[in-house]
């Protein structure tokens, strides 16, 4: 069961673009006009970002293909918060010129009857949480605490564990979650930005006009519950 855990339990990455990241420019620079969306980024057949979809349901090509470290499957698709500018292509087409990246967290949502070792749930900051216009993700914004020992960074595991689903008198349903969040023994020396984006997709009921999730998060001031409605 421990290695189950291993495979269902997403480990905390943070990753950039290949790109380089500057200071946002609040002039006439290339990045005075920069946008930052969360997508879903699909990958070419040489496994390199080569457009994407956000969250609005906008279909943009790269105005290059990028190589992204994390993104390792070819023709594939990936959630990302993605930095780009919108530019005119040739024919008024437009295309986004990538500028940074950062990974967004899809942890598939596990019974807690399969959580054999017990709900972990070190805590973190909650900092907000939203639903895409599309209705596609519920998506919690984090801040972890980490740090390195003797330059070397431990492994986080974040993941969502479904704790039951209760079906009430007017017909409406209410899925409960809750965050898995295992330390691990990381140092908490300063905190770093983490996205976590739950797949209405996996979740064990397709959900109706009514329905609800709820997610707990243990922070450092207590457990939080944040509820999406549908």
């Amino acid at each position: 069961m421990k290695h189950c855990l291993k495979y269902i339990l997403l480990p905390l990455v943070f990753a950039l673009l290949a790109c380089e990241n500057e200071a946002y420019d609040t002039g006439d620079g290339p990045l005075s006009d920069m946008r930052a969306d969360f997508v879903e980024a699909q990958t070419d057949a040489d496994a390199r970002m080569a457009s994407i979809e956000t969250d609005d349901g906008e279909r943009l090509y790269l105005t290059r293909a990028v190589t992204v470290g994390w993104m390792e499957r070819p023709d594939t698709v990936y959630r990302a918060l993605l930095y780009y500018n919108k530019v005119e292509a040739d024919g008024g087409a437009y295309c986004a010129e990538p500028l940074g990246i950062m990974q967004g967290l899809v942890p598939p949502v596990t019974d807690i009857a399969d959580v054999k070792d017990g709900l972990k749930a070190d805590p973190v900051d909650f900092v907000s949480s939203w639903k895409s216009a599309n209705g596609k993700y519920l998506n919690i914004e984090l801040g972890i605490k980490t740090g390195a020992v003797d330059g070397s960074y431990g492994t986080q595991t974040l993941g969502l564990v479904c704790l039951g689903v209760d079906y009430r008198a007017d017909g409406t349903r209410l899925v409960r979650l809750a965050l898995y969040h295992d330390q691990a023994g990381v140092p908490e020396y300063y905190t770093t930005d983490a996205y976590v984006s739950i797949a209405v997709s996996r979740l064990p009921i397709e959900p109706a006009a009514g329905d609800e999730v709820s997610i707990d998060i243990v922070t450092y001031d207590g457990t939080l519950t944040r509820t999406f409605s549908f």
